[in-house]
């Protein structure tokens, strides 16, 4: 890659920290429109509405916490009404988790509220751009996840002492 599509020492460039803005703004704007439950239970929420049955550890897996972690977000969605439990039939130890019919309003909330941020986020994009846009991120994606899996190897980077 040429040196001149790199950003170094740059953050205003840096994918990365672009990446980490985005987001950030991403969630502000998000926790604005959408009130009533935190981003860790909006992020379970949105999870099981794709992935009804999971269990709690395969949850903790996407959500990238500890189990015990999603253990006590379950708890408070169970309390709330909007989670409810049931035997896993092949693991006696497991519970899988199920959205309940309050869910839904919560969910339809979330998506329009998210469509609404995207809309703006991508303002002066064209379709193509978008489309493109989204195409390079999955595809950055996958990429990511493959390193992060040992699909690839770098050497680390030693870190040089501040004189």
């Amino acid at each position: 890659m040429a040196s001149s599509t790199r950003s170094t020492q740059n953050p205003d460039r840096s994918t990365g920290f672009l990446l980490r803005d985005n987001s950030r703004f991403m969630k502000a704007a998000f926790t604005e429109r959408v009130s009533g439950l935190t981003q860790a239970q909006w992020g379970a929420l949105a999870q099981l509405s794709r992935h009804q049955g999971l269990n709690q550890v395969g949850l903790a897996d996407l959500l990238e916490v500890q189990p015990i972690t999603v253990a006590r977000l379950i708890d408070k969605l169970v309390a709330l009404g909007v989670v409810k439990r049931h035997p896993d039939p092949n693991d006696r130890r497991a519970q899988q988790l199920f959205l309940t019919e309050k869910a839904q309003p919560l969910l339809d909330q979330m998506w329009e509220a998210g469509d609404e941020i995207l809309d703006q986020a991508y303002a002066g994009f064209t379709d193509e751009e978008r489309s493109n846009f989204i195409d390079m991120l999955v595809r950055m994606r996958s990429n990511l996840s493959r390193m992060a899996q040992g699909g690839t190897r770098s050497r680390p980077i030693p870190l040089r002492k501040a004189s």
